[in-house]
């Protein structure tokens, strides 16, 4: 329990640190969901969704780590239902869930090249993320033939 508190606290300063100001995005803080359904695999779906700007900084990367075994920089796009975030997913063993962790990436430009005044990096435990509620889903408008 104290860790959930933990993790807790550390989301919401992580996010809420350069975005003081502006209460409408201190509320992104990054969620989880796990697609349970799949009972003949031993895998299971998980589906990342984080913020596209934290504070005055842009996500530029994503990427899961496993200490001395891995380093893999995952393709994110758009969240359609949630309109400010950036989604990924990973399938893995439900068991193994805890050794990964989650690096994001934040820079001063929206590409990620020239990264100026520094950066951000915000580490993430994707179990934790589970526990993290969603915003309302936004149905998005249908698209232009």
């Amino acid at each position: 329990m104290k860790q959930l508190i933990a993790v807790y606290l550390f989301i919401f300063v992580s996010f809420t640190s350069q975005g003081m100001g502006n209460t409408e995005q201190a509320e992104k803080v990054p969620f989880a969901k796990s697609d349970e359904r799949n009972e003949q695999s031993n895998l299971r779906l998980y589906e990342i969704f984080v913020p596209k700007k934290n504070g005055d900084l842009f996500l530029t990367e994503i990427n899961l780590f496993k200490e001395n075994e891995q380093s893999v920089s995952l393709k994110f796009e758009d969240a359609h239902i949630y309109p400010d975030f950036k989604e990924t997913y990973i399938v893995i063993n439900p068991n193994l869930v805890n050794t990964f962790e989650i690096y994001l990436n934040y820079s001063t430009t929206k590409d990620g090249g020239l990264v100026m005044c520094g950066g951000n990096r915000v580490k993430l435990n994707i179990n934790d993320l589970l526990f993290v509620e969603s915003p309302p889903e936004v149905i998005p408008p249908p698209r232009k033939p």
